[in-house]
């Protein structure tokens, strides 16, 4: 029987994922009208609207129970997340958080190398585009990449930030943030910027250092301590068609995983820390 999903938000990214999705067997794709608040008889559905309407496209699917998969970022303020969050602790609906990254088989790769290499140092990154968008800011479009990288790399959430904005404007274009998760920094770039488009995170280890780069051709490098340089394997299946199949199998299962919304909440709440922090002109701020 093939599993009925619904799609809010038919753009451009919204096309891709319809795509990736009818490339599965036994899936069928419904088109539903942003401002439609009626759930359908479906089995799942995929949010792909702007990231400041995400809370409010996908709470009427959350709480009538039904899976319900959620780009990045999963809000874009505090209270949002919360509401989200508690609306699915109340229907028990499947929530799944869109961080792409996580199924990328380099940055897996990556993860499977740093146990070998010794306490992890700091984290640098970097990713940036010249694709801005008018609902919210840089830190929304590219934090959620980097916070959920950093999350699953160190297991844990930072404890304070530091945010500067580079570009001026009411609306941040270009940041630096520094996160610290313990003694462990991570210094992330973000811009819109920037007409080379970069997504990189550089993992400092005693025993070497892992560098991730999803423009790159070899997409993980390895430096050694002694200064050998190696091209670890990964496998070539795409990042989306993995994340998606995640979301196919939990609809399936109907199997409720809640480090995915704990993780889409840790990522909203640091964000709007380094928000605050920003207008604090770079404070440092617990979170």
């Amino acid at each position: 029987m093939a599993l009925r999903l619904g799609l809010v938000g038919h753009g451009r990214w919204g096309r891709i994922l319809e795509r990736t999705l009818l490339s599965f067997p036994d899936v069928s794709v419904t088109i539903i009208e942003r401002g439609d608040r009626r759930p359908a008889a479906l089995d799942g559905v995929l949010i792909a609207t702007q990231s400041a309407s995400h809370v409010d496209a996908a709470l009427p699917f959350v709480e009538a129970g039904i899976a319900t998969f959620i780009e990045k970022p999963m809000a874009t303020s505090v209270a949002d997340a919360e509401r989200l969050r508690n609306a699915a602790m109340r229907s028990g609906a499947v929530v799944f958080v869109g961080h792409i990254f996580l199924h990328h088989p380099a940055f897996l790769a990556a993860l499977a190398l740093l146990p070998s290499l010794g306490p992890i140092r700091y984290l640098l990154s970097e990713g940036m585009n010249q694709n801005p968008r008018t609902d919210s800011s840089v830190l929304w479009d590219w934090l959620p990449h980097v916070l959920s990288m950093a999350r699953s790399i160190l297991a844990r959430d930072p404890d304070r930030v530091s945010a500067w904005d580079l570009s001026g404007g009411a609306v941040p274009q270009a940041a630096v943030t520094r996160f610290e998760y313990g003694n462990t920094p991570l210094v992330a770039t973000v811009s819109w910027l920037s007409p080379v488009p970069r997504m990189q995170m550089t993992i400092a280890c005693e025993e070497g250092t892992v560098v991730f780069d999803d423009k790159a051709r070899r997409q993980l490098v390895l430096h050694g301590r002694g200064g050998e340089v190696s091209h670890p394997a990964y496998s070539d299946e795409l990042p989306l068609t993995r994340e998606l199949g995640a979301f196919l199998r939990a609809v399936g299962s109907g199997g409720v995983d809640p480090l995915q919304i704990e993780m889409g909440f840790s990522v909203v709440r640091a964000i709007a820390a380094a928000h605050e922090s920003m207008a604090l002109e770079g404070h440092a701020l617990n979170i």
